[in-house]
C-alpha cells in the first residue's frame, strides 16, 4: 500500500465518522424534540382540566356575573372561597366583582393577590392569561392614585393601593415579583 492509497482510505474513515456523529446528532435532537412535545401536551392538559374544574367551581358566579347582579355573585363567590381556600381564581373574579362595583382599590389589591398565587396569570403562553385586563387598569389607574397621594399623602389607603399597582406594574414588565 502506498500512501496515497492510506490517504484515501484515512479521508473515507473520517467521512464515515463525521456521518455516523451527524446521524447521532439528529436522532438526539429528535428525541428531544419529542420531550418538548411531551411536555407541551402534558401542560395543555393541565390547563385544560384547570380551566374546566374552574368552570365547574364557579358556574353561579359567573352566571350572576354575567347577570349584572353583582352583590349576589359576591356572595356566591364568598361561599366558594371558604370551600376552596386559596384558589387563585377567587381573587380574579373579585377583583372583576369590585371594579364593576366600583371598588378601585379593592379590584388592584385582588388582582396582585391573584398574581402572587398564580404566576400563569400574567403568562402570555396560558389560556389564564389576564394581563390585559392588567395592563388596562394600571394604566388607568396609576395617573388616578398618584394624584390621590399628593392630595392625601398620609393616606395608608393610598400608598398601598400604590404599591400593588407598582407590583403589577414590575409583572407586566417582566420584573421582579418581590
Amino acid at each position: 500500500m502506498d500512501r496515497f492509497d492510506k490517504f484515501n482510505i484515512t479521508v473515507i474513515a473520517l467521512i464515515s465518522l463525521i456521518t455516523i456523529g451527524m446521524l447521532a446528532n439528529q436522532e438526539i435532537i429528535k428525541r428531544r424534540l419529542g420531550l418538548n412535545e411531551a411536555a407541551a401536551a402534558e401542560r395543555a392538559l393541565y390547563y385544560a382540566e384547570q380551566m374546566a374544574l374552574n368552570a365547574k367551581i364557579y358556574q353561579d358566579v359567573i352566571s350572576l356575573k354575567e347577570q349584572e347582579l353583582y352583590d349576589e355573585a359576591m356572595t356566591k363567590l364568598q361561599e366558594v372561597m371558604k370551600t376552596y381556600p386559596g384558589k387563585a381564581q377567587s381573587y380574579v373574579y373579585l377583583a372583576q366583582l369590585s371594579f364593576n362595583t366600583g371598588k378601585l382599590s379593592d379590584t388592584i389589591h385582588n388582582y396582585r393577590l391573584a398574581v402572587e398565587n398564580d404566576p400563569d396569570y400574567m403568562d402570555k403562553k396560558t389560556p389564564m392569561f389576564i394581563g390585559h385586563e392588567v395592563k388596562e387598569l394600571v394604566k388607568e389607574s396609576l395617573p388616578k392614585f398618584g394624584r390621590e397621594k399628593k392630595l392625601k399623602p398620609n393616606d395608608k389607603e393610598v400608598r398601598n393601593t400604590l404599591e400593588d399597582l407598582y407590583y403589577l406594574q414590575r409583572v407586566l414588565a417582566g420584573g421582579c415579583e418581590s
